[in-house]
C-alpha cells in the first residue's frame, strides 16, 4: 500500500470522526496529526509546529474568553443591553454592536 493511500485512508477516519464527533472534535484533531507523524507522513518536527505561532494562541484565548461569557450569561445581558439602548432605529443597533465589539477587542 503506497503512503498516499494510507494517508488518504487516515484522513478518511478523521472526516468520519468529525461527522460523527463519537470523540471530541479537539481529540479528533490532534491524533489525526500525530497518525500523520507516526507514519511518516510528515516530518516529526512540523507535526505541531503550528500551534507555537502566536496568532494561534491568541484564537484559543478568544476562544476560552467567548466560552465562559456564554457559561457565565454575560453575552446574553450585553446583547440585551445592545438591543434596549438602540431602540428601533439599525443604525444605532450597528453602532451599538461595533461599540461592544471594540471594547471587548
Amino acid at each position: 500500500m503506497t503512503p498516499a493511500v494510507k494517508c488518504l485512508i487516515v484522513l478518511a477516519i478523521v472526516a468520519l470522526l468529525f461527522i460523527t464527533e463519537l470523540i471530541p472534535l479537539a481529540i479528533t484533531a490532534m491524533s489525526g496529526a500525530i497518525a500523520c507523524g507516526l507514519l511518516g507522513f510528515i516530518p516529526a518536527k512540523q507535526v505541531f509546529s503550528g500551534l507555537s505561532n502566536s496568532t494561534v494562541v491568541l484564537f484559543a484565548g478568544m476562544f476560552v474568553v467567548g466560552a465562559a461569557m456564554f457559561h457565565t450569561g454575560l453575552a446574553q445581558k450585553i446583547g440585551i443591553s445592545i438591543v434596549r439602548f438602540s431602540g428601533t432605529s439599525e443604525n444605532s443597533l450597528m453602532f451599538g454592536i461595533m461599540i461592544v465589539g471594540a471594547g471587548l477587542s
